[in-house]
């Protein structure tokens, strides 16, 4: 029996997803809170993915209910910016059943953490698995509703669930339908994997001046330079230092960003920048048109926020990651620190590397 899927978000990845999904047999449901969406992918009656894919699907349901989305489901994937995961979690927490699975495409960092408390703030009485994915499986822009141009799709993502003692029922409920998924040992390997806040606040900061002057340029092929490329190594080296802490294994479940590139899109290169330029599914991709971007209004305060906080109550070197943070605060006007995810909000605050490895092991009262 086809395995029926509710995927929140008609974004970029949303949209490929869900076409992806619906051209291997699976039903497929799409929920967006913007009606202009909904109405526009149902007016068409198809998704469309170009690129890598050339195909054409109908998904069984487009819409804003998101009762009528989740009801019956078998997985729940949330395809959205980690900064609306509070907001999804909470609408989606009185229709959630006993034997469904949440699943965080991407997590982003500590998302399973984030969502659970989330679900319990919305009345969420059961004990619902939440899986994360490390990354989005694909390379992707939505040009417009119903259409998706796919630059590239991932060898390999990592999936997790919390608690860890989950990772069999959803490996078993998701493997077929997703052969590329690979399953990761906890959710600390998976929020730590993630690199986009290493590889999207700095040079987004860093070019500025070009952002706002209103010139494009390719953000991964022209926007890291050697010398930004160096400030992401730094930034990677304190992240691999902070899984280290938590007890992950360097190249077994703790990946630096090179390595990442290699595995996934098998790339290599003397260093960041020249990798960057070598990644062919980035070749098309253009750097944001204005700094109101999820690379820095989701990967601050949802990525480098919560690494710094960690890293500090740890007692580990945070100093680039850090300047990042600040550095963004400076010159958006924004109090990333202050409404981004930390340790108290995630709910490991004053916790030992070891008590914090053993909730994302057992998931506390899961």
């Amino acid at each position: 029996m086809k395995k029926i899927y509710a995927i929140l978000g008609a974004g970029n990845g949303g949209q490929a997803m869900a076409g992806y999904l619906s051209s291997r047999g699976c039903e497929v449901r799409l929920y967006d809170c913007s009606v202009e969406t909904v109405e526009a992918i149902n007016a068409l009656g198809t998704i469309t993915l170009s690129g890598v894919y050339s195909l054409s699907v109908c998904p069984f349901l487009v819409s804003t209910s998101m009762q009528e989305v989740v009801d019956g489901a078998d997985i729940v994937m949330v395809v959205n910016p980690s900064m609306y995961h509070d907001s999804l979690a909470k609408a989606c927490a009185p229709y959630l059943k006993p034997g469904q699975i949440i699943f965080l495409h991407p997590g982003g960092t500590f998302g399973a953490f984030a969502f659970r408390k989330a679900l319990e703030v919305g009345g969420c009485v059961h004990a619902i698995p939440i899986a994360e994915s490390n990354t989005l499986l694909f390379a992707c822009r939505s040009t417009k509703p119903g259409f998706v141009e796919v630059a590239g799709k991932k060898e390999r993502i990592l999936v997790a669930t919390l608690p860890a003692d989950r990772n069999h029922l959803v490996m078993a409920a998701m493997g077929a339908d997703l052969p590329e998924v690979e399953a990761a040992d906890n959710v600390l390997v998976t929020s730590l994997d993630n690199t986009n806040p290493i590889v999207h606040p700095a040079p987004t900061l860093l070019n500025a001046s070009t952002i706002e002057g209103g010139r494009t340029f390719l953000y991964y092929h022209e926007g890291i330079s050697p010398s930004i490329g160096r400030l992401l190594e730094a930034m990677d080296g304190e992240r691999v230092a902070i899984g280290m802490a938590m007890g992950l294994v360097p190249d077994k479940d703790l990946f630096t960003l090179t390595d990442q590139y290699r595995i996934e899109y098998n790339t290599t290169g003397h260093d960041i920048s020249d990798i960057m330029k070598k990644v062919s599914a980035y070749a098309g991709i253009k750097a944001p048109g204005t700094l109101r971007t999820r690379y820095l209004y989701e990967d601050i305060p949802m990525g480098l926020v919560p690494l710094v906080a960690l890293g500090k109550q740890l007692g580990i070197s945070v100093r680039a990651m850090d300047l990042v943070v600040h550095l963004g605060e400076i010159m958006l006007g924004e109090d990333f620190s202050g409404t981004g995810r930390n340790t108290d909000n995630l709910g490991f605050g004053g916790m030992s590397a070891l008590e914090i490895r053993n909730l994302a092991l057992t998931g506390g009262n899961c």
